[in-house]
């Protein structure tokens, strides 16, 4: 599942740093190997996310707050994330 994600950061408009890292090493090691390189750090950096409680802050800020509004969350608040509303909107 992850790979899947990962693919569809790497093929999106707004990749950011998950698509740079993608195209750095296609060039070196081909599709493949790149998309599990880059699912790996993604699972890296969303275990550094849960573990200090901090956003990811790849994207440009406009594009965040949109994001974060279209599922109805806020930004980080003083001392980590704003979690009251993330239970009704995630689903694990």
């Amino acid at each position: 599942m992850i790979v899947q994600a990962a693919w569809s950061l790497v093929r999106c408009q707004h990749g950011g740093k998950v698509k740079e890292f993608y195209q750095r090493l296609y060039l070196k090691k081909g599709a493949k190997k790149s998309i599990i390189a880059t699912s790996r750090k993604m699972i890296e950096v969303l275990y550094v996310m849960i573990r200090t409680g901090k956003l990811f802050d790849s994207m440009p800020e406009n594009i965040l707050n949109r994001k974060l509004n279209q599922y109805g969350l806020s930004k980080k608040i003083k001392g980590g994330l704003d979690t009251r509303n993330i239970g009704e909107s995630v689903v694990l």
